[in-house]
């Protein structure tokens, strides 16, 4: 909690932070940095795309036109 008030980032966040279950912007990377006195580039030194979170693209309204339209053709 105290790491939250310094960083100026809600408590909760910062645990789901912690847990890897939310991906924190670039301003909030800085803000916790700078609440533990140390360089942003030490939170992601030695992350690589293998440490990326897997996660499906959005489905999207374009996405559900182009099905739509795809179907209308077939019939």
């Amino acid at each position: 909690m105290e790491l939250g008030e310094l960083a100026g980032v809600h408590f909760t966040n910062l645990g789901r932070i912690e847990r890897g279950l939310a991906n924190p912007t670039l301003t909030t990377l800085v803000k916790i940095a700078v609440a533990l006195d140390i360089d942003p580039a030490e939170l992601v030194t030695g992350l690589g795309a293998d440490d990326l979170p897997e996660t499906e693209p959005p489905f999207r309204v374009r996405d559900f036109v182009r099905m739509r339209e795809h179907a209308q053709r077939s019939d």
